[in-house]
């Protein structure tokens, strides 16, 4: 075998070899950098990333949340045609702008965690007042989530307000926070 064949024989075998195991390593890196961005913050959410990536039950205005934990598609209707438990804490920025209220229900006294997919206002009514704001978490790099914010109840009914959402749907997920 002449010395350019070997030389062709060399690097033809190294490249297969090599191709599948750079594309491995290339392909871990992208997985970790997608979701790193996500557990930077104050707390982690990641793992409602991955949450937000399935296939979600579809609510609309005036509907209740089956049960805490478990993300939803909330299908948002005009601002203006929304009736609100207690009027939204910012002013809108989106025009056309949308909204919607839906409803946790009686729930102990505990610090709770909304986390939403899009740009919105996000407020929790408790007993027919807004509950102040008690942790925010925002980072850009994390895809599908915008914003995850925590909120310290006394117990009782507890209603979530989205309004000011430049989209007509947004993925939410309210739970106990950890």
């Amino acid at each position: 075998m002449n010395c350019r064949r070997w030389k062709f024989h060399v690097i033809f075998v190294v490249s297969i070899i090599a191709a599948p195991i750079g594309f491995a390593l290339c392909s871990a890196s992208a997985a970790r950098a997608a979701g790193a961005g996500c557990d930077v913050g104050k707390w982690p959410l990641s793992a409602i990333q991955a949450h937000f990536g399935g296939t979600l039950p579809a609510l609309a205005n005036g509907d209740s949340l089956p049960t805490l934990g478990a993300p939803v598609l909330i299908n948002l209707s005009a601002q203006n045609e929304v009736t609100f438990a207690h009027a939204p804490g910012r002013k809108s920025k989106a025009n056309p702008a949308y909204a919607a209220v839906v409803k946790l229900g009686a729930e102990p006294a505990a610090t709770y965690q909304v986390t939403v997919s899009d740009g919105a206002w996000v407020d929790v009514i408790e007993n027919g007042e807004i509950i102040k704001q008690s942790g925010y978490v925002r980072t850009k790099d994390c895809p599908g989530i915008d914003k995850s914010i925590r909120f310290k109840t006394n117990g009782g009914p507890l209603t979530i307000q989205i309004s000011g959402a430049y989209a007509k749907t947004i993925k939410v997920e309210a739970a106990r926070a950890e």
